[in-house]
């Protein structure tokens, strides 16, 4: 049989992470790491593998786009709801949300944007 085109990627959290650039990065108080899993040319949508450290804390924002996470290890806090291992968050278009690290150790996710991430840091709400 002749499958399709798939990305595959194994031992997501071992991979090289990089710093985010401007906004993405203002959102935090300490660099976090990221690793570009997919890109889509034609609707912008972006697949990432994301590291926070320890304690990151993330400002209240929001997106133009809608975006899914998905823990892989470690702890999340999502709009004030501790998360862990195993556990999805869906955030619609321009919905106002903040996540960062919970707890004293590392998390890792699967964030995808589901068109071109933006960003736009607001106020304390």
């Amino acid at each position: 049989m002749d499958y399709g085109k798939a990305t595959i990627v194994e031992a997501l959290t071992a991979l090289d992470f990089r710093p985010p650039s401007g906004a993405a990065a203002a959102v935090y108080d300490q660099p976090i790491g990221l690793h570009l899993l997919y890109e889509d040319p034609e609707s912008g949508e972006e697949h990432y593998v994301v590291r926070y450290p320890p304690g990151v804390r993330g400002q209240a924002h929001r997106h133009s786009a809608a975006h899914t996470i998905v823990i892989l290890d470690g702890r999340l806090e999502v709009n004030g709801r501790i998360i862990g291992p195993g556990s999805y968050a869906h955030f619609p278009a321009n919905s106002v949300m903040r996540h960062q690290a919970a707890g004293d150790e590392a998390c890792h996710f699967i964030l995808v944007f589901h068109g071109p991430f933006d960003v736009t840091i607001l106020d304390e709400v």
